[in-house]
């Protein structure tokens, strides 16, 4: 019991730097856990299940548009504006930021307008004959949450989390104000809805750009239209990269880049998948009763955020191999601290669904206990991931991602028609514990590797 205590004392000393900022980062997750568990009790209660399900289908599209607008460019940005800032070079740190800004916008205008010609072929797979101008409406989002971006990306780059927390909660709460107009009003329908939603998602980012320096926007000389060629912004960056030993497997910034882009186009589709398929395979009735469930787990995703927008730019800086392994332990120990209390949490909160969401939601409780535990998997876990990148890892995270996605299509498939969406949820268990029984050998081995070079040196 007292090496526990001490163990545990030991762990919150050398953390209380990390762990301030974790909290700080979960401030303005928590508003919109807040806000978003409301959100989707009002648009239950006032749509049903049928509509809700119409809306969680829409925003997964909307989502994953947006998130195709990213393609890994903000951690890109952070990661290497970050570093920038360690070695005191504002000029690059500002290069990165203008270079990922104009990337961002460029791309989102594009995927919003494919994704727009595609609605009526997406509508279709689902047997929805009304949800292509739904879909419209949920796309143009998109847009805008790329812009809303900038600002987190410049103070995270700083490190500057109170800020960046500052401006999460008054975007959270400018959207969150449309969506009280439309039950205060009783206008409910799908379409009003999104539109709410647009609209404060419109404003927010229009208004806390101001904040972001023009010189982390745009540059001081004149901007031709050659310079906002999608092909020159991708051949065409400011990245510098003279990295230590441990960084020469992702020495090159468009390597990292390149293979971070393919990562994260995998995750998004894995992360999708369990909804797309749902609406293919079971009525939109059940993909209102699986979202209304996934509500429970965002608690814990907002923990799992906060952990890891701590984490990236304290792995992202120049570190020697003793400091990636002291980072490496110390954060593994709060996660596993945190990773039990999300597991007690998982387990109890989850039955309180008929409560908030009505009987007809009641057969959502196990599928929210199985999706909060599968975010305290991934919050004890989640060290392994961030740090790998520290040591080269993002070359080899695509084909893991690529099996992960392959064992998360495989297993829905399977087990939608037998036990409903149910199976969704057992699907991304499967696909934490895949994540990390590959990804945790390969860092253990890389680590053992750079030790016996360091000591042959």
């Amino acid at each position: 019991m007292k090496s526990t205590l001490t163990w545990l004392r030991e762990t919150l000393l050398e953390s209380q730097k990390g762990i301030r900022d974790v909290v700080i980062l979960m401030l303005p997750q928590g508003v919109a856990l807040v806000t978003g568990f409301i959100t989707t009790i009002l648009i239950a209660r006032g749509l049903g299940p049928t509509g809700l399900g119409q809306y969680a289908l829409v925003m997964s599209v909307a989502g994953i548009a947006a998130s195709l607008s990213d393609l890994g460019i903000g951690q890109t940005a952070i990661r290497y504006a970050s570093r920038a800032v360690s070695l005191e070079d504002t000029e690059e740190q500002h290069a990165v930021l203008r270079w990922a800004f104009r990337l961002r916008v460029g791309l989102a205008a594009a995927v919003t307008a494919l994704f727009m010609l595609l609605a009526p072929v997406i509508a279709r797979f689902w047997g929805g004959d009304d949800l292509p101008p739904l879909l419209r409406i949920g796309l143009l989002g998109g847009i805008f949450t790329a812009l809303a971006s900038v600002p987190t990306v410049y103070f995270q780059s700083l490190k500057q989390f109170q800020k960046n927390a500052t401006i999460t909660v008054a975007q959270t709460l400018i959207v969150f104000l449309g969506i009280v107009a439309v039950a205060w009003q009783q206008w409910w329908s799908v379409e009003i809805v999104l539109i709410a939603t647009l609209l404060g998602s419109a404003v927010a980012a229009l208004i806390f750009l101001l904040l972001v320096p023009r010189a982390a926007l745009i540059p001081r000389r004149r901007i031709t239209l050659k310079d906002l060629s999608l092909r020159r912004l991708l051949r065409k960056t400011p990245i510098r990269e003279p990295g230590p030993l441990t960084m020469r497997a992702d020495s090159d910034p468009m390597t990292f880049a390149a293979f971070n882009l393919i990562s994260t186009i995998i995750v998004m589709f894995t992360l999708r998948a369990d909804v797309w398929l749902m609406g293919h395979i079971l009525d939109q009735k059940q993909v209102g009763i699986y979202f209304s469930a996934s509500r429970f787990a965002l608690p814990l995703s907002i923990v799992l955020t906060a952990i890891n927008g701590a984490l990236w730019p304290r792995a992202s800086a120049h570190l020697s191999l003793k400091q990636i392994r002291t980072l490496l332990v110390q954060t593994f120990r709060l996660s596993t601290l945190v990773a039990a209390a999300g597991t007690v949490y998982a387990i109890v909160v989850p039955l309180l669904a008929p409560f908030f969401f009505g009987q007809e939601y009641a057969a959502g409780t196990t599928i929210g206990q199985v999706l909060s535990l599968r975010y305290a998997l991934a919050i004890l876990i989640c060290p392994v991931g961030v740090i790998g990148y520290s040591l080269g890892m993002v070359k080899v995270y695509w084909w893991i991602n690529a099996i992960q996605l392959a064992a998360v299509v495989s297993i829905t498939v399977w087990l939608l028609p037998i036990i409903g969406p149910l199976g969704a949820a057992l699907a991304l268990i499967a696909n934490e514990v895949i994540g990390v029984l590959f990804a945790g050998s390969i860092l253990w081995r890389r680590i053992r590797s750079f030790e016996q070079e360091e000591a042959s040196a």
